[in-house]
Formats: C-alpha cells, sequence, structure tokens
C-alpha cells in the first residue's frame, strides 16, 4: 500500500474535532459556509415537496439539523468503534467541545433525538414499544453498561453527585441509549429509526407532515445521509488510543 492510501492515525479528540469543525461548525472552504450552504438545499428540497416548509424558521432548522448530524455521528460511532471506553470519551468530548464553541444548547437538542434513537432499539412499524425478548436483551446490556460504569468511576454518594459527576453521567447515559439501536432496524419493511426521527424532527420544528408524506420521506434521507457520511468518515481514520494509555 502506498503512502497516499495510509489513513491518517488520529486520537479521539483529533478524530471528533477534525469532523465537528470541517463539517459544521468551521466549515469554510474559499470563503463560502459549506454547512449553511448544505442546509440551503435540504430545506430547499423539503419545501419542493410541500410549499409549507417555507414557513418554518431557518434558525430552529438549522439548529435541529446540526443537533441530528451530530447525533448521527455518534450513533456511527457507537456502531463503527466497537469499544464502550472509546464510546464515552467521544460523548465527553462532544459535550466539551460544544460547550467551547458556546453551544450548549446543540447538546441539549441532541438529548432529545439520544431519547428517540434509544427508543427505537425496540419499536415496532408503528413507532410502539414492543416488549417481549428484545427489548428484555437491550435494556439487560444497558444496565450492565451503566453498572459497569458506575463501578470503574468509583463514586462514593451516588445520591450526592457534584456537577461534574452529573456532567459525565449524562454524556455515559447517552452511549448506554445508543445500544442496541441502527438506522437501518426495520420492521415488516418499516424503518422503525428513520421513522421517529424524521416524526420528532417535524414536530420540533413545528411541521405538519400528514398532508404531504414525501416531505417527511425527504428529511428521513437527509437523516439517513448524515449517518452514512460519518460512517465514511470513521472508515477514512485510524483510531488511535492514547487517551487510554
Amino acid at each position: 500500500m502506498g503512502l497516499l492510501n495510509r489513513k491518517p492515525k488520529l486520537s479521539i479528540e483529533e478524530c471528533c474535532r477534525q469532523f465537528y469543525d470541517s463539517n459544521i461548525f468551521h466549515a469554510i472552504i474559499a470563503g463560502t459556509d459549506v454547512w449553511s450552504g448544505l442546509l440551503d438545499t435540504y430545506f430547499e428540497s423539503v419545501a419542493e415537496a410541500d410549499q409549507s416548509f417555507l414557513s418554518i424558521d431557518p434558525t430552529l432548522f438549522r439548529n435541529e439539523m446540526t443537533a441530528l448530524r451530530i447525533e448521527m455521528f455518534s450513533l456511527a460511532w457507537s456502531r463503527k468503534v466497537k469499544h464502550e471506553d472509546f464510546a464515552i470519551l467521544q460523548s465527553i468530548f462532544t459535550k466539551c467541545y460544544l460547550e467551547e464553541n458556546g453551544r450548549l444548547d446543540i447538546w441539549d437538542i441532541m438529548g432529545e433525538y439520544n431519547g428517540i434513537v434509544a427508543y427505537s432499539a425496540s419499536a415496532n412499524e408503528m413507532g410502539m414499544q414492543m416488549g417481549g425478548t428484545r427489548a428484555e436483551k437491550i435494556n439487560k446490556l444497558r444496565a450492565n453498561f451503566l453498572n459497569s460504569w458506575w463501578r470503574e468511576a468509583n463514586i462514593v454518594n451516588r445520591d450526592a453527585l457534584t456537577q461534574e459527576e452529573k456532567d459525565k453521567l449524562m454524556c455515559v447515559v447517552r452511549v448506554a441509549n445508543r445500544i442496541g439501536a441502527d438506522i437501518w432496524r426495520e420492521d415488516k419493511g418499516v424503518n422503525v429509526t428513520l421513522g421517529l426521527l424524521s416524526g420528532m424532527l417535524a414536530s420540533r420544528l413545528g411541521y405538519d407532515v400528514n398532508p404531504k408524506p414525501e416531505a417527511l420521506i425527504r428529511l428521513g434521507s437527509v437523516i439517513l445521509g448524515f449517518h452514512n457520511g460519518a460512517e465514511e468518515y470513521l472508515e477514512s481514520v485510524d483510531l488511535q488510543a492514547k487517551e487510554l494509555s
């Protein structure tokens, strides 16, 4: 393999920062904000399917899409980088990065979609919880993950957490919520995860998708694109574990 074909070696922090900087928060090429341009394209595509979408607040749209893109990056990370400590470090770094950039509002919005990701893992094609063996297995995996973290964190009093401990716990819970979730998951031919995420996005935008289902499909396509783009990026780098040494 030639030098040009080698994957760049990046730490977890470098990997995340490079993606967030170059794709979202500092995505400037030749003086053009690429992320803003993409958002305009997405907005116009949905409005093409339903003119009523033009009434949506562009700033609200931008914030929701930004949060969704980072949550989809995090979901792709959880599935591609199969190391629990790596997932926790990625979650912690993401919160710190957003705080550095004065965008903790995006972290809060991500939490809404993270909850939907968690819910989707055991929901049926109608968006209802199925229960049964699948749900029990996922709940057990999540509980074991959290219990393992509690033991390793060695927190003496769980009833009186410091603010730092609360913040870290929230980052860990976000990781736990992605266990068992899959952007491609279907039930009876319906993509459950995309359907639920698209519906949540429409609801938070104050957009009624019932008259124009094509608009909802287009929103779902954008969300899927976020996830697939994140997967492609993660495939292109060689993640190093120096944070754990």
